[in-house]
């Protein structure tokens, strides 16, 4: 009975990522249009500044956020006492921290060199007011596991975003349409997720409440924002050093990776980490689980970074101008970056569960210096060499999880590995056979070449899972089966 209760939670959750995934992509999909068709009418250069924007905004909606969401997630008892700490707390940090980027704006703009950021940033940090009013409805929905109704707002924000700053790019509005496509976005957002999971406060927090979620939230906003860096200071730096024109391509760059994995570390943590929350009191289940959660976490992540870094050539050719050609290398090296730096998305969701943010924190201490010094000694070599290293950092991060949880949590590198193994022998070989596709195709079409490659990379990867796990087509089968059955 216990076995088959942890192969549930395992297949359910599976099921829940591969379910969220699929409707979350097509989400995703709809925003690539949109940025493929914005660069056609954008320069890199304003790309550029929007990116900026973004990563000192990244910053601060960490600060603001100060993990008080989480806390409503992992949190057992006087859960309306803690929603209540959390919506207070929150508009007071972020209507705070809006405040500071309004006035810090003009110096933040002079030591860029571009007088736009003055303008832009005090109409960006309004995103942060906007995200507070609804962090509560938006985590009962990640408490709920209601990720069918959370993706509504999240489909109506892309969309909204897209086609406003379309819109305005073609009325000639330059970076402007980016700044005020995504503060429509979020606003749009916000008010679909009041509608769909509406919530008011009903009680006052209490003095306990607020040290619960100031304790949670003080060491896992270090932890947050340490492991931001790579993200997040890569661009500010590369805005700085290289200029607005290469941060406008190294953004396109992590466009493709972002909206393919990222998108997926999104859906997964919501899966995770209330599911982990449920069952940390039986810690031979939840050792089960995480070996579960990150073998098949791997499968999906490795096998969706290595298809990007293996198309990105003919995908760059087919969707982008030539202006947009040198961020191919860097989007190959962001993708397995991402790939990589996804398998952390398990270990932290389970210090979470476990209310071990101390631990999230220490780690994200030790992983600092690296962060920050290979950065800074990469910038200047170019974008290639700072996406580069971003696949040193993932590796890092990712060594470092597995240090502390071996000695504190009994997590054994045996068990690791063979979780790992079948998502990348399953991505290198899939990688291999679209490389390989790519050197026989003798075809001038780069949208041949892509159609080809992704078929033999497909059909590749399949082939490999039924090798490596062949209990998943073995599901599949049974469910077929079975529904067959009541039919």
């Amino acid at each position: 009975m216990v076995e088959k209760a942890r192969s549930d939670n395992v297949g359910e959750s599976v099921r829940n990522v591969l379910w969220a995934y699929l409707s979350f992509f097509s989400t995703k999909i709809l925003n690539l249009v949109s940025i493929v068709i914005l660069a056609w009418y954008l320069e890199p250069a304003e790309f550029g500044t929007m990116a900026i924007c973004l990563a000192i905004l990244g910053y601060f909606e960490i600060l603001s956020q100060f993990g008080m969401g989480t806390a409503l997630i992992s949190t057992r008892e006087k859960v309306e006492e803690t929603a209540s700490a959390v919506l207070l707390c929150g508009m007071v940090f972020s209507s705070l921290l809006a405040g500071s980027i309004w006035l810090s704006a003009p110096s933040i703009a002079n030591w860029y060199g571009d007088p736009l950021l003055a303008d832009l940033l005090p109409v960006i940090a309004l995103a942060l007011i906007v995200q507070a009013l609804t962090n509560v409805n938006a985590n009962f929905l990640v408490r709920e596991l209601r990720l069918k109704a959370k993706l509504v707002p999240d489909v109506l924000r892309g969309l909204t975003k897209g086609l406003v700053s379309i819109l305005l790019a073609l009325l000639g509005f330059g970076v402007w349409s980016l700044v005020l496509g995504y503060i429509s976005g979020a606003i749009v957002g916000a008010i679909a997720l009041w509608i769909i999971r509406p919530w008011w406060p009903t009680r006052k927090p209490d003095l306990a409440t607020l040290k619960y979620i100031a304790h949670f939230g003080a060491h896992l906003i270090g932890a947050e924002t340490i492991n931001a860096t790579p993200r997040l200071l890569d661009n500010l730096l590369v805005g700085k050093v290289l200029g607005a024109s290469a941060l406008g391509l190294y953004s396109l760059a992590y466009r493709i990776p972002e909206l393919g994995i990222k998108s997926l570390i999104n859906v997964a943590g919501f899966v995770l980490h209330p599911v982990m929350s449920k069952i940390q009191s039986d810690p031979e289940a939840l050792k089960a689980y995480y070996y579960g959660a990150l073998k098949y976490c791997a499968l999906l992540m490795f096998g969706t970074g290595a298809a990007i870094a293996v198309l990105a050539e003919p995908l760059v050719h087919v969707l982008y101008p030539p202006k947009w050609y040198a961020m191919i290398v860097p989007m190959q090296l962001l993708a397995i970056a991402f790939a990589v730096g996804t398998i952390n998305i398990v270990p932290g969701n389970l210090l979470k569960a476990l209310s071990r943010t101390d631990l999230m924190f220490k780690i994200s201490l030790i992983n600092l210096p690296f962060f920050l010094v290979l950065l800074w000694l990469a910038v200047p070599h170019g974008i290639i060499a700072v996406a580069f290293i971003q696949v040193v950092l993932a590796m890092i991060q990712f060594l470092s999880h597995y240090l502390f949880l071996r000695s504190r949590l009994d997590i054994s590198a045996h068990s690791t590995f063979s979780a790992l193994l079948p998502g990348a022998v399953c991505a290198v070989s899939a990688s291999v056979v679209a490389m390989i596709a790519q050197r026989v195709l003798v075809a001038d079409s780069d949208l041949i070449r892509l159609f080809v490659a992704t078929a033999a990379f497909g059909l590749a990867f399949l082939v490999s899972m039924r090798i490596m796990t062949p209990e998943i087509f073995q599901q599949i089968a049974q469910r077929w089966i079975q529904k067959a059955g009541r039919v």
